[in-house]
Protein backbone atom coordinates (compact mmCIF):
# COMPACT_ATOMS: atom_id res chain seq x y z
CA UNK A 1 0.00 0.00 0.00
CA UNK A 2 1.38 3.38 -0.80
CA UNK A 3 1.92 5.85 1.60
CA UNK A 4 -0.86 8.20 0.73
CA UNK A 5 -3.71 5.38 0.49
CA UNK A 6 -2.15 4.28 3.75
CA UNK A 7 -2.39 7.46 5.30
CA UNK A 8 -6.16 8.07 3.72
CA UNK A 9 -6.93 4.89 5.81
CA UNK A 10 -5.61 5.88 8.49
CA UNK A 11 -7.04 8.94 8.73
CA UNK A 12 -10.76 7.41 8.12
CA UNK A 13 -10.40 4.70 11.29
CA UNK A 14 -9.04 7.23 13.69
CA UNK A 15 -12.33 9.45 13.09
CA UNK A 16 -14.13 8.33 16.21
CA UNK A 17 -16.57 10.32 18.87
CA UNK A 18 -12.86 11.80 20.06
CA UNK A 19 -11.48 12.93 17.09
CA UNK A 20 -12.78 14.68 14.10
CA UNK A 21 -10.66 14.28 10.82
CA UNK A 22 -10.41 16.93 7.82
CA UNK A 23 -8.66 14.96 5.24
CA UNK A 24 -8.55 17.70 2.46
CA UNK A 25 -5.85 19.92 5.25
CA UNK A 26 -4.02 17.07 5.56
CA UNK A 27 -0.33 18.25 3.63
CA UNK A 28 -0.03 14.53 2.59
CA UNK A 29 -3.31 14.03 1.09
CA UNK A 30 -2.79 17.84 -0.63
CA UNK A 31 0.64 16.28 -2.22
CA UNK A 32 1.75 13.08 -2.32
CA UNK A 33 5.60 14.32 -2.56
CA UNK A 34 4.57 15.39 1.36
CA UNK A 35 6.87 13.34 3.67
CA UNK A 36 4.66 14.54 6.79
CA UNK A 37 3.85 12.06 9.75
CA UNK A 38 3.72 14.29 12.83
CA UNK A 39 0.08 12.83 13.99
CA UNK A 40 1.96 9.30 14.11
CA UNK A 41 5.14 10.81 15.57
CA UNK A 42 3.07 12.18 18.22
CA UNK A 43 0.87 9.69 19.29
CA UNK A 44 1.06 8.61 22.63
CA UNK A 45 -0.59 5.77 22.68
CA UNK A 46 0.51 3.66 19.81
CA UNK A 47 -3.10 3.83 17.92
CA UNK A 48 -0.62 5.48 15.10
CA UNK A 49 2.55 3.70 13.87
CA UNK A 50 5.18 3.60 11.22
CA UNK A 51 6.75 0.80 10.86
CA UNK A 52 8.82 -0.90 8.08
CA UNK A 53 7.76 1.36 5.76
CA UNK A 54 3.92 0.43 6.66
CA UNK A 55 1.49 2.90 8.75
CA UNK A 56 -0.74 0.95 10.91
CA UNK A 57 -3.66 2.01 13.00
CA UNK A 58 -5.06 0.19 16.37
CA UNK A 59 -8.34 2.66 17.01
CA UNK A 60 -9.02 0.60 20.11
CA UNK A 61 -5.85 1.94 21.48
CA UNK A 62 -6.64 5.83 20.97
CA UNK A 63 -6.75 7.28 24.55
CA UNK A 64 -8.17 10.34 22.90
CA UNK A 65 -5.61 12.74 24.40
CA UNK A 66 -5.17 15.07 21.67
CA UNK A 67 -1.61 15.30 21.23
CA UNK A 68 -1.98 14.01 17.25
CA UNK A 69 -4.22 17.40 17.19
CA UNK A 70 -1.67 19.67 18.66
CA UNK A 71 1.10 17.77 16.53
CA UNK A 72 -0.65 18.67 13.03
CA UNK A 73 0.17 21.93 11.63
CA UNK A 74 -3.03 22.65 9.79
CA UNK A 75 -5.21 20.81 11.62
CA UNK A 76 -6.68 18.30 10.20
CA UNK A 77 -7.32 16.47 13.33
CA UNK A 78 -9.50 18.02 16.14
CA UNK A 79 -10.75 17.19 18.95
CA UNK A 80 -14.36 16.48 20.04
CA UNK A 81 -13.97 15.68 23.20
CA UNK A 82 -13.01 17.68 25.30
CA UNK A 83 -13.02 20.35 21.86
CA UNK A 84 -11.02 24.03 21.79
CA UNK A 85 -14.09 25.35 23.10
CA UNK A 86 -14.39 23.07 26.00
CA UNK A 87 -11.23 23.17 26.88
CA UNK A 88 -11.21 26.91 27.06
CA UNK A 89 -14.19 27.30 29.87
CA UNK A 90 -12.29 24.25 32.03
CA UNK A 91 -9.04 26.34 31.45
CA UNK A 92 -11.16 29.55 32.62
CA UNK A 93 -12.54 27.36 35.57
CA UNK A 94 -9.38 26.58 36.74
CA UNK A 95 -8.35 30.35 36.65
CA UNK A 96 -11.22 31.09 38.87
CA UNK A 97 -11.12 28.13 41.29
CA UNK A 98 -7.14 28.99 41.58
CA UNK A 99 -7.61 32.61 41.97
CA UNK A 100 -5.48 33.64 38.92
CA UNK A 101 -2.75 30.68 39.28
CA UNK A 102 -4.28 27.68 36.73
CA UNK A 103 -2.95 24.17 36.68
CA UNK A 104 -3.08 22.16 33.98
CA UNK A 105 -2.43 18.08 35.04
CA UNK A 106 -2.00 14.94 33.23
CA UNK A 107 -3.20 11.01 33.72
CA UNK A 108 0.22 10.39 34.87
CA UNK A 109 0.43 12.86 37.59
CA UNK A 110 -2.35 12.39 39.57
CA UNK A 111 -1.52 8.47 39.03
CA UNK A 112 1.57 9.18 40.56
CA UNK A 113 0.11 11.26 43.56
CA UNK A 114 -2.49 8.61 43.60
CA UNK A 115 -4.87 11.55 43.66
CA UNK A 116 -8.66 11.27 42.58
CA UNK A 117 -9.47 13.55 39.30
CA UNK A 118 -12.40 14.62 41.86
CA UNK A 119 -10.07 15.32 44.53
CA UNK A 120 -7.90 18.08 41.97
CA UNK A 121 -11.34 19.69 40.83
CA UNK A 122 -9.65 23.06 41.11
CA UNK A 123 -7.07 21.83 37.86
CA UNK A 124 -7.91 21.53 34.60
CA UNK A 125 -7.12 17.50 34.14
CA UNK A 126 -6.30 16.24 30.88
CA UNK A 127 -5.14 12.77 29.60
CA UNK A 128 -1.71 13.88 28.34
CA UNK A 129 -0.52 17.50 28.52
CA UNK A 130 0.49 16.96 24.59
CA UNK A 131 -3.24 18.11 24.14
CA UNK A 132 -2.35 21.57 25.24
CA UNK A 133 -1.23 23.76 21.85
CA UNK A 134 0.21 27.74 21.92
CA UNK A 135 -2.82 29.04 21.98
CA UNK A 136 -4.48 27.20 25.18
CA UNK A 137 -0.80 28.82 27.41
CA UNK A 138 -1.13 32.09 25.66
CA UNK A 139 -5.25 32.44 26.34
CA UNK A 140 -4.22 31.93 30.38
CA UNK A 141 -2.53 35.51 30.14
CA UNK A 142 -5.34 37.15 28.13
CA UNK A 143 -7.64 35.77 30.78
CA UNK A 144 -5.43 37.47 33.23
CA UNK A 145 -3.71 34.63 35.12
CA UNK A 146 -1.09 35.11 37.33
CA UNK A 147 1.07 31.94 35.75
CA UNK A 148 0.57 28.89 34.90
CA UNK A 149 1.83 25.64 36.01
CA UNK A 150 1.84 22.39 33.92
CA UNK A 151 1.88 18.84 35.90
CA UNK A 152 3.75 16.74 33.58
CA UNK A 153 4.27 13.58 35.91
CA UNK A 154 7.86 11.89 34.93
CA UNK A 155 7.70 11.26 31.11
CA UNK A 156 10.87 8.65 31.63
CA UNK A 157 8.16 6.16 32.96
CA UNK A 158 5.52 7.58 31.26
CA UNK A 159 3.86 5.27 28.59
CA UNK A 160 2.71 8.87 26.88
CA UNK A 161 6.10 9.84 26.29
CA UNK A 162 6.12 11.74 22.88
CA UNK A 163 3.10 13.89 24.45
CA UNK A 164 5.61 15.53 27.12
CA UNK A 165 8.23 15.77 24.51
CA UNK A 166 5.73 18.34 22.55
CA UNK A 167 3.89 19.94 25.37
CA UNK A 168 7.89 21.42 26.24
CA UNK A 169 8.37 22.42 22.39
CA UNK A 170 4.81 24.30 23.11
CA UNK A 171 5.36 25.73 26.43
CA UNK A 172 8.87 27.55 24.90
CA UNK A 173 6.62 28.54 21.86
CA UNK A 174 4.09 29.87 24.37
CA UNK A 175 6.56 31.53 26.79
CA UNK A 176 8.48 33.27 23.72
CA UNK A 177 5.06 34.76 22.12
CA UNK A 178 4.18 36.43 25.67
CA UNK A 179 7.68 37.89 26.25
CA UNK A 180 7.17 39.00 22.65
CA UNK A 181 4.17 40.58 23.61
CA UNK A 182 5.09 42.28 26.99
CA UNK A 183 3.71 39.55 29.68
CA UNK A 184 5.93 38.49 32.48
CA UNK A 185 3.47 35.70 32.75
CA UNK A 186 5.51 32.49 34.03
CA UNK A 187 4.80 28.34 32.67
CA UNK A 188 6.49 26.27 34.97
CA UNK A 189 6.62 22.94 34.64
CA UNK A 190 6.31 20.40 37.16
CA UNK A 191 6.17 16.68 37.73
CA UNK A 192 4.38 16.82 41.19
CA UNK A 193 0.65 18.21 41.42
CA UNK A 194 0.44 21.37 43.51
CA UNK A 195 -0.74 21.54 46.81
CA UNK A 196 -3.21 24.37 45.88
CA UNK A 197 -5.42 22.27 43.33
CA UNK A 198 -6.08 19.64 46.37
CA UNK A 199 -9.57 19.04 48.06
CA UNK A 200 -8.89 19.10 52.06
CA UNK A 201 -9.24 15.05 53.13
CA UNK A 202 -10.08 13.89 49.82
CA UNK A 203 -10.44 10.21 48.83
CA UNK A 204 -6.92 9.91 47.65
CA UNK A 205 -7.11 7.50 44.81
CA UNK A 206 -10.44 5.99 45.78
CA UNK A 207 -13.37 6.58 43.43
CA UNK A 208 -15.57 9.14 43.48
CA UNK A 209 -19.19 9.55 45.60
CA UNK A 210 -20.44 9.13 42.00
CA UNK A 211 -18.86 5.47 41.76
CA UNK A 212 -16.45 6.82 38.63
CA UNK A 213 -12.30 5.70 39.09
CA UNK A 214 -10.05 8.06 37.90
CA UNK A 215 -9.21 6.43 34.35
CA UNK A 216 -12.62 6.11 33.70
CA UNK A 217 -13.40 9.90 34.57
CA UNK A 218 -10.62 11.09 31.79
CA UNK A 219 -12.03 8.53 29.00
CA UNK A 220 -15.93 8.82 30.09
CA UNK A 221 -17.59 11.12 26.97
CA UNK A 222 -19.54 14.98 28.03
CA UNK A 223 -22.74 14.60 29.16
CA UNK A 224 -25.14 16.94 26.45
CA UNK A 225 -25.08 20.09 28.98
CA UNK A 226 -21.84 20.47 28.92
CA UNK A 227 -21.75 19.87 24.85
CA UNK A 228 -24.20 22.42 24.59
CA UNK A 229 -22.18 25.02 26.70
CA UNK A 230 -19.16 24.50 24.89
CA UNK A 231 -21.38 25.67 21.50
CA UNK A 232 -22.57 28.44 22.75
CA UNK A 233 -19.04 29.16 23.98
CA UNK A 234 -18.02 28.45 20.65
CA UNK A 235 -20.40 30.61 18.99
CA UNK A 236 -19.73 33.59 21.15
CA UNK A 237 -16.42 33.62 19.92
CA UNK A 238 -16.88 32.99 16.00
CA UNK A 239 -15.07 29.84 16.21
CA UNK A 240 -18.00 28.27 14.32
CA UNK A 241 -16.43 26.58 11.57
CA UNK A 242 -18.13 25.86 8.29
CA UNK A 243 -18.32 21.48 7.20
CA UNK A 244 -15.36 20.84 5.88
CA UNK A 245 -15.23 19.91 1.87
CA UNK A 246 -14.19 15.89 1.86
CA UNK A 247 -11.31 15.31 -0.07
CA UNK A 248 -12.97 13.88 -3.39
CA UNK A 249 -14.53 16.84 -3.77
CA UNK A 250 -11.51 19.53 -3.44
CA UNK A 251 -11.49 21.87 -6.59
CA UNK A 252 -9.10 24.05 -8.02
CA UNK A 253 -9.58 28.05 -7.89
CA UNK A 254 -9.32 30.18 -10.35
CA UNK A 255 -5.44 30.92 -9.85
CA UNK A 256 -4.69 27.10 -10.45
CA UNK A 257 -4.55 26.69 -6.43
CA UNK A 258 -6.21 24.60 -3.62
CA UNK A 259 -8.78 25.10 -1.50
CA UNK A 260 -7.13 27.45 1.36
CA UNK A 261 -7.90 27.45 4.99
CA UNK A 262 -6.91 29.10 8.15
CA UNK A 263 -7.89 27.31 11.35
CA UNK A 264 -9.54 28.31 14.49
CA UNK A 265 -6.59 27.40 16.65
CA UNK A 266 -4.62 30.31 14.37
CA UNK A 267 -7.56 33.06 14.91
CA UNK A 268 -7.84 32.74 18.47
CA UNK A 269 -4.24 33.04 19.16
CA UNK A 270 -3.89 35.99 17.35
CA UNK A 271 -7.17 37.20 19.39
CA UNK A 272 -5.56 36.29 23.01
CA UNK A 273 -2.05 38.23 21.38
CA UNK A 274 -3.95 41.37 21.22
CA UNK A 275 -5.20 41.05 24.63
CA UNK A 276 -2.06 40.01 26.01
CA UNK A 277 -0.59 43.36 24.92
CA UNK A 278 1.68 45.57 22.33
CA UNK A 279 4.55 43.78 20.62
CA UNK A 280 7.40 44.62 22.30
CA UNK A 281 10.00 42.49 20.44
CA UNK A 282 12.07 42.79 16.38
CA UNK A 283 11.25 39.22 16.05
CA UNK A 284 9.56 36.14 17.82
CA UNK A 285 10.30 32.38 17.20
CA UNK A 286 7.56 29.73 17.51
CA UNK A 287 6.88 26.40 16.48
CA UNK A 288 3.76 27.53 14.63
CA UNK A 289 4.28 30.49 12.47
CA UNK A 290 7.41 30.77 9.36
CA UNK A 291 8.81 32.47 7.37
CA UNK A 292 9.72 31.73 3.89
CA UNK A 293 12.68 32.41 2.37
CA UNK A 294 13.56 31.75 -1.26
CA UNK A 295 16.77 30.89 -3.37
CA UNK A 296 16.66 33.48 -6.62
CA UNK A 297 18.97 31.41 -8.42
CA UNK A 298 17.52 28.06 -8.05
CA UNK A 299 13.89 28.90 -8.45
CA UNK A 300 12.53 28.03 -11.41
CA UNK A 301 9.15 30.13 -11.34
CA UNK A 302 6.53 27.43 -11.12
CA UNK A 303 4.85 28.55 -8.24
CA UNK A 304 4.07 25.10 -7.26
CA UNK A 305 4.18 26.79 -3.36
CA UNK A 306 1.53 28.85 -3.72
CA UNK A 307 -0.52 25.60 -5.43
CA UNK A 308 -0.38 24.07 -2.50
CA UNK A 309 -0.18 25.86 0.06
CA UNK A 310 -2.86 25.03 2.44
CA UNK A 311 -3.64 28.71 4.05
CA UNK A 312 -2.99 30.32 1.38
CA UNK A 313 0.49 32.27 3.13
CA UNK A 314 2.10 32.17 -0.29
CA UNK A 315 -0.73 33.48 -2.98
CA UNK A 316 0.42 34.06 -6.47
CA UNK A 317 1.71 37.96 -7.68
CA UNK A 318 1.09 38.60 -11.30
CA UNK A 319 0.16 42.48 -11.55
CA UNK A 320 1.98 45.76 -12.10
CA UNK A 321 4.42 44.11 -14.30
CA UNK A 322 5.46 42.10 -11.08
CA UNK A 323 5.45 37.75 -11.61
CA UNK A 324 6.08 35.93 -7.87
CA UNK A 325 4.62 35.29 -5.06
CA UNK A 326 3.48 37.19 -1.81
CA UNK A 327 4.34 35.44 1.40
CA UNK A 328 2.38 36.09 4.96
CA UNK A 329 3.96 34.72 7.42
CA UNK A 330 0.92 35.48 9.81
CA UNK A 331 -0.81 32.55 8.57
CA UNK A 332 2.34 30.50 8.05
CA UNK A 333 1.24 27.02 9.52
CA UNK A 334 5.10 26.15 9.44
CA UNK A 335 3.95 22.74 8.14
CA UNK A 336 6.92 23.04 5.38
CA UNK A 337 4.58 21.67 2.51
CA UNK A 338 6.47 23.86 0.17
CA UNK A 339 10.05 23.08 1.36
CA UNK A 340 8.92 19.50 0.60
CA UNK A 341 7.52 19.67 -2.67
CA UNK A 342 9.74 22.87 -3.51
CA UNK A 343 11.59 20.67 -6.79
CA UNK A 344 14.50 22.81 -7.32
CA UNK A 345 14.83 23.13 -3.26
CA UNK A 346 14.76 26.41 -3.51
CA UNK A 347 12.53 27.53 -0.48
CA UNK A 348 13.30 27.03 3.46
CA UNK A 349 10.77 27.89 6.06
CA UNK A 350 12.62 29.63 9.40
CA UNK A 351 10.47 29.35 13.10
CA UNK A 352 11.98 33.19 13.83
CA UNK A 353 9.72 35.75 12.08
CA UNK A 354 9.87 39.75 12.46
CA UNK A 355 7.38 41.44 14.53
CA UNK A 356 6.13 43.12 11.57
CA UNK A 357 5.77 40.17 9.96
CA UNK A 358 4.33 38.09 12.41
CA UNK A 359 1.72 40.60 13.01
CA UNK A 360 0.32 40.74 8.99
CA UNK A 361 1.59 44.83 8.70
CA UNK A 362 3.99 43.69 5.87
CA UNK A 363 4.51 40.68 3.54
CA UNK A 364 6.97 39.64 1.57
CA UNK A 365 7.18 39.30 -2.25
CA UNK A 366 9.33 37.42 -3.85
CA UNK A 367 9.33 38.64 -7.57
CA UNK A 368 10.08 35.89 -10.08
CA UNK A 369 11.58 35.48 -13.61
CA UNK A 370 8.56 34.91 -16.01
CA UNK A 371 8.17 31.57 -17.73
CA UNK A 372 8.37 31.79 -21.45
CA UNK A 373 6.12 28.99 -21.70
CA UNK A 374 2.00 28.79 -20.12
CA UNK A 375 1.40 25.73 -17.95
CA UNK A 376 -1.51 23.95 -18.34
CA UNK A 377 -1.59 24.99 -22.59
CA UNK A 378 -1.65 22.06 -25.10
CA UNK A 379 1.52 23.28 -26.33
CA UNK A 380 2.68 24.14 -22.22
CA UNK A 381 5.25 20.64 -22.95
CA UNK A 382 7.19 21.89 -26.31
CA UNK A 383 7.39 25.49 -25.01
CA UNK A 384 9.14 23.95 -22.30
CA UNK A 385 11.33 22.01 -23.69
CA UNK A 386 12.05 24.35 -26.35
CA UNK A 387 13.32 27.20 -23.11
CA UNK A 388 15.01 24.52 -21.96
CA UNK A 389 16.96 23.58 -24.54
CA UNK A 390 16.50 26.65 -27.06
CA UNK A 391 18.46 26.05 -30.60
CA UNK A 392 19.18 22.23 -29.79
CA UNK A 393 15.10 21.00 -29.41
CA UNK A 394 14.66 20.57 -33.41
CA UNK A 395 18.12 18.11 -33.05
CA UNK A 396 16.82 16.30 -29.99
CA UNK A 397 12.69 16.32 -31.57
CA UNK A 398 14.24 14.81 -34.93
Amino acid sequence: MSLINGLLALLGEIESDAIAVHEERCISVRNRNADCLRCVEACTSGALAYRAGELLVEPERCIGCGTCATACPTCAIELRNPTDAELTAQLKHSIVATKGHPVIVCEQALEAANVAADDASAACAVPCLGRMDESALVGLAAYRAFDATLACGSCETCPHAPGGALVREVVEGARNLLEAFGSSMPIDLEECVPERVLEPGGSHGQAGSDGVGRRDFFRSAKDASTRAAGAAVAEELGMVEAEPVPAAYRKVGADGTLSQFVPTRRVRLYNYLQHVGQPTADEVETRVIGAVSIDAQKCSSCRMCAVFCPTGAIKKLDEGGVFGIVHRPSACMQCRLCEHICPEQAIAVSGRVPIKQFMGKEAVCFAMKRPTWTPNKPSSMYDKLHATLGEHLEMCMF
